[in-house]
This record gives C-alpha cells, sequence and structure tokens, in this order.
C-alpha cells in the first residue's frame, strides 16, 4: 500500500507538470487561458519519501482550458485593403483659391439642363411645348423657339413653324430643329417650317432612347470641361499654398464631378425605359 501510494503521487506530480508545461506553452502563444484545478492543490510536493502525505487517488482530476486566439488576418498579395476618405474642407481653408460652392452650381446646372431636356424634349409623342424650348443659336445670341416664331399643330403628325416675325433666323431654327434629338426631319417653305412627326413604332422609341445616352455623353463630356477648368484654377496656386490643400481641393472637385456624372447617368437609364417602354 505504500508503495502504491509512492507511485500515484509520483505520477500526479508528474501530470501536474506535465499541465503547468501546457500552461506556460499555451501562454507563450498568447492565448488566454483559464484553468481549475481539483486535485492538484491537495497533493503535497515533498522531496522527501519518509514525509508522504496521504493521498486519496479516488478522488476527480479534473481541469477546463479556455483558448481566445485572435484570428491573423491574412491579405492576399498585391491587393492592399484600406478605406478611402473623402477630403474635407471649408470655404475659409479654401480662402481665395476657389470659389466652392460656385463648382457645385456650375456642374449641378448641367444635370439639370438634362434633366428638362429629358422632360420637355425627349418624348415618345411630340408636342408643341417640346418645340417651344428648343433653343436657337444665333449671331445676336441664343434664344428660345417661342421669342422667334409662332408654334401650331397643324396636325396629329404635322408641325408648323412660322418664322415671318423673324424671317433672318430661319436657317438657324431649321438647324437647330434638326438637333434637337427628337428624331425629326423639317424642311422650309418660305419662312415657314414643316415639322413632321414620326409615328411611335419600336424603331422610333429605339432612336429616342440612343439621343438619350448622345444627351449624356454630351453632359459628361461638359462636367468634364468644367472639372479640368477649376483643377487649372487650382493648381495655378502651388506656388502660394501647401501642398496638401491644392491635392485635397483637386480631390473634392474630381469627387463632385463624380458624383454628377454618375446622377445624369441614372437620369439617363431612367429615360432609356421610359422611351422603351420596359
Amino acid at each position: 500500500m505504500h508503495m502504491t501510494a509512492m507511485n500515484s503521487l509520483r505520477n500526479l506530480t508528474r501530470c501536474r507538470r506535465s499541465i503547468h508545461e501546457l500552461l506556460f506553452s499555451l501562454q507563450q502563444s498568447r492565448q488566454f487561458v483559464t484553468v481549475h484545478t481539483g486535485i492538484l492543490d491537495k497533493i503535497s510536493s515533498h522531496k522527501n519519501s519518509n514525509n508522504i502525505v496521504p493521498v486519496n487517488v479516488n478522488l476527480p482530476l479534473t481541469w477546463s482550458v479556455c483558448c481566445y486566439a485572435k484570428k491573423a488576418g491574412k491579405e492576399k498579395k498585391g491587393k492592399i485593403s484600406s478605406k478611402v476618405v473623402k477630403a474635407q474642407l471649408t470655404q475659409n481653408e479654401i480662402g481665395d483659391i476657389l470659389d466652392l460652392d460656385s463648382v457645385k452650381q456650375s456642374m449641378q446646372d448641367v444635370v439639370d439642363k438634362l434633366k428638362d431636356d429629358y422632360l420637355h424634349v425627349l418624348n415618345i409623342r411630340t408636342t408643341t411645348g417640346a418645340f417651344e424650348r428648343v433653343v436657337v443659336h444665333t449671331d445676336d445670341g441664343r434664344f428660345k423657339l417661342s421669342q422667334l416664331a409662332q408654334i401650331e399643330k397643324k396636325s396629329p403628325q404635322l408641325i408648323m413653324v412660322n418664322m415671318s416675325s423673324s424671317p433672318q433666323y430661319t436657317k438657324q431654327v431649321l438647324k437647330s430643329l434638326s438637333e434637337t434629338g427628337m428624331n425629326v426631319n423639317p424642311y422650309m417653305e418660305k419662312t415657314t417650317i414643316f415639322v413632321p412627326i414620326p409615328r411611335v413604332t419600336r424603331e422610333h422609341r429605339e432612336k429616342l432612347a440612343k439621343d438619350a445616352k448622345k444627351m449624356f455623353n454630351q453632359t459628361k463630356t461638359h462636367l468634364d470641361g468644367l472639372y479640368a477648368k477649376h483643377t487649372k484654377t487650382v493648381n495655378s496656386k502651388k506656388k502660394t499654398h501647401s501642398e496638401d490643400l491644392i491635392r485635397n481641393l483637386n480631390s473634392m472637385i474630381l469627387d463632385i464631378k463624380q458624383e454628377r456624372t454618375a446622377e445624369s447617368e441614372k437620369l439617363m437609364e431612367a429615360k432609356q425605359k421610359e422611351l422603351l417602354g420596359e
């Protein structure tokens, strides 16, 4: 019985040493470990075999290990994941470099014009109201057609534009009507312009949808031009202002242009669906 107790004690001591080695290993790997021991706390570590403490070897030996390891984030080579933070500046910070509100308004005006053209010019069933808003470019300036002529619907398939009050602009009006994107082919007789209205066919709808895309492309080009103009103004101040300010301001102008372009593209997609009857 004496030898059996000694052997049990030695086994339990080895077990305790193994557990401590395990704990040390887990702590070294930066894991959080919680250990609960039952009988180990009751074991005496006397080296002298003559002072053996009686141990009830039937007591349960239990422990629990809870590990919380932080999952390592592995990023693919060649790819950089970073959150883009848009530059934010106040007018006071910008100072005399640029009027940011004016930049926003100039680009919004371009989008609003596209919206207005889609609403009043590009329609399945052309009305006199659509022609009244047509802009005519002349040597004396830009005029709405309603300011230069009398517009009348002679029949469901024919619009008549009477230029008797401004005959000198007849050719310019004819050119402007041909370029409206309404898919019309006007012709002139003296000071009167006749505009046949196309029948609503599938081909007509598809033509109008293409015109909607063409209008969007013109709007996009206009926005690109404004972006180039404003960034040129900003870059001209490089000698008198910090590099960070110039870079952030250019970034803000780019953000405005991209937002207005995206807005214009949504208008185009909605108009095309409307024209195609989708």
